[in-house]
């Protein structure tokens, strides 16, 4: 081979990897972002990333020399030494609109996932399909996309970054991956833009209206988390993976145990205090968690969704645990449609990727009223109660103080078949909160009585006694009463017992 021929080769690398102008590049910088080869390289460790399809572009004899790369940079690379494949939309080149050798770029990249058994990462900020190179009758045979998510799903960690403006088609792709993250004030996401909802209903909304951060956080739980920067997404995005197997072949990876505050006497008195002897007393499980797991370090997935679930990663002893909490803080540990949702998506997404499960309750029921049953609570909280009893990863259930109803069998209850269920001191079970079991079968007692209130001190003491956690203990119903500082060594005890059980392999899809 001449010298010519491979400097043209060298010469038509480094013309695409230097194709954005310093002009794009300014106008990035402005708006706090990065362009698609940086995003790649600040995401993956550094000098792994091997680029496919580099010299693809547009076959639009019009578009082919404004196209570098087709508008999308594709490969392989490694977080923390592991293979990951990711694809990185740069909106520079027609606006990030996708044309046809783009999406088989795509395509390959997502098939080379799923054989290789290796997450996949979508780096999003992409525009609808180039109008110049689908269109008309070609539309038939658009939306792959949709059916090859659907095979990875559950068998390779599928990941989402909303870097831009991700309307239509890249939405879908976020909506079908296990984790999304979002950056604020530059990230959106919804099925259409601004220019679309003008055109379609004549309403005027900008992106933020339809699906900025906030909105996507909190309102629809449609992101699982919020990146202040894009540095912040990336961090998100490896956090995330950190806790995941490769694919659901392999269990997830033990790294080296750190200590917990627990492990210390001052952190098992601090852990101690934090929880009040009323039952109506609010307290934040967020921080029982955090005095709990190895190094205090906690990934909460969708936070400010739902929030009176709290649902985390961590690790105990080294191994990845997933925590479904309740959180008094957040309307009293009430579950409502949001924290239903939540809580069913991530325990389906840590069944599927064998992470054993810690349910945390302190929950006095599901909100009831007509509003709730027009979310149709009663649906949702079905889903709930079927991933809960189908969820075949070690299942740990401790009950810090209220187990009332239908929201204690959804967070793992006795009839769930937990691998372990203990209870705090503070514990009580009941099929209905005590005031309303009271009024339902003694209100005309306690009505009718010379002293009402006396009476009904009366009756509430005695159902307390009766709905205690060693009344429970003593039936049988569950298995010990512990001290909360226990509660780690608990989790260990039993990894410890089931881990010969364990076994990694394909078990089911996740629903979006």
């Amino acid at each position: 081979m001449n010298d010519e021929l491979l400097k043209e080769l060298y010469d038509r690398r480094k013309a695409v990897r230097g194709s954005t102008s310093d002009e794009a590049l300014e106008k990035l910088r402005a708006k706090g972002k990065l362009s698609a080869r940086e995003r790649i390289d600040l995401l993956l460790d550094p000098g792994s990333f091997v680029e496919m399809g580099l010299h693809g572009h547009s076959l639009h004899e019009s578009l082919a020399h404004r196209t570098p790369a087709d508008g999308i940079v594709v490969g392989h690379g490694k977080i923390d030494g592991r293979i990951v494949y990711v694809a990185s939309d740069d909106a520079t080149v027609l606006g990030g609109t996708r044309g046809r050798v783009g999406e088989l770029k795509v395509a390959r990249v997502r098939a080379a996932a799923l054989a290789h058994r290796a997450p996949y990462i979508a780096l999003m900020e992409a525009g609808a399909a180039r109008v110049q190179e689908v269109f008309g009758a070609m539309a038939a045979g658009a939306g792959s996309r949709f059916a090859e998510h659907f095979r990875m799903s559950g068998k390779v960690p599928q990941v989402a970054g909303v870097m831009g403006a991700a309307f239509g088609g890249p939405s879908f792709t976020a909506a079908q991956s296990d984790f999304v993250t979002i950056v604020r004030d530059i990230g959106f996401i919804g099925m259409s833009g601004p220019v679309v909802v003008k055109v379609g209903i004549g309403e005027t909304v900008s992106s933020d209206d339809i699906g900025g951060a906030d909105r996507s956080a909190t309102v629809t739980g449609q992101v699982d988390h919020v990146g202040d920067t894009e540095a912040d997404a990336m961090a998100g995005i490896r956090q995330f993976l950190s806790y995941l197997p490769s694919n659901c072949w392999e269990l997830p990876p033990r790294v080296p145990a750190r200590p917990a505050a627990v492990d210390t006497e001052e952190g098992c008195e601090k852990l101690r205090s934090l929880i009040p002897l009323l039952d109506k007393q609010a307290y934040d499980m967020r921080k029982v968690l955090a005095l709990t797991v190895d190094g205090g370090e906690l990934f909460h997935w969708r936070p400010k969704y739902g929030p009176s679930i709290v649902t985390a990663l961590g690790r105990v002893n080294g191994e990845s645990i997933g925590f479904v909490a309740s959180n008094p803080m957040a309307r009293g540990g009430v579950l409502d449609e949001k924290s239903a949702r939540k809580a069913r998506k991530f325990i389906e997404m840590c069944d599927a990727f064998h992470i054993p499960l810690v349910f945390l309750v302190d929950a006095p029921g599901f909100l009831v009223g007509p509003a709730i049953e027009k979310e149709r609570m009663v649906s949702l909280a079905a889903r709930l109660l079927n991933v809960v009893c189908a969820a075949s990863v070690p299942k740990i259930t401790i009950v810090a103080r209220k187990a009332i109803g239908l929201a204690y069998l959804a967070l793992c209850g006795r009839s769930m078949n937990p691998d372990t269920i203990v209870a705090w001191p503070t514990a009580h079970f009941d099929i209905m909160g005590p005031e309303a079991a009271v009024e339902l079968v003694h209100g005309k007692a306690i009505a009718q009585a010379d002293d009402p209130e006396a009476h009904k001190a009366v009756i509430m003491k005695r159902l307390k006694a009766d709905s205690s956690a060693y009344k429970a203990a003593a039936m049988g119903l569950i298995d010990d009463v512990i001290d909360p500082a226990e509660m780690r060594q608990v989790i260990i005890d039993t990894l410890e017992k089931t881990a010969a059980s364990r076994a990694a392999g394909f078990k089911h899809r996740i629903d979006p």
